[in-house]
């Protein structure tokens, strides 16, 4: 089984991209991305949210972007599968650096 949200992009065609800033919260990356849509709504106690054209969500705190996007093709990598979409309406949030994603792992990671 897949996760919910490859499941969802490939059932609907479309998605969303909220592009984080280097001063995202870990807990904000550990509540959308590493627990599953299937237990609980990633977005119900989430406030910081808008919906796009295209009906989805996105998230409006700590992100300096947001991308709608129409699935164009899928490449299956093994453990990911890459869309490739068109972009059908993009924001610009703030002007916040983006959080990479060596970044990420040097600044906001967890060292345990």
């Amino acid at each position: 089984m897949g996760n919910l949200t490859r499941e969802m992009i490939e059932n609907t065609g479309i998605f969303n991209v909220s592009v984080l800033t280097e001063n995202v919260p870990f807990e904000t990356i550990r509540h959308f991305g590493m627990q599953t849509g299937r237990q609980i709504d990633k977005f119900a106690e989430f406030s910081a949210v808008k919906r796009s054209h295209n009906g989805l969500l996105y998230v409006t705190e700590n992100t300096n972007a947001m991308f709608s996007c129409k699935v164009l093709s899928k490449q299956d990598l093994g453990s990911h599968m890459m869309f490739v979409g068109e972009v059908t309406e993009s924001k610009v949030l703030s002007g916040g650096p983006s959080c990479t994603y060596a970044y990420y792992h040097q600044e906001i990671k967890p060292k345990f």
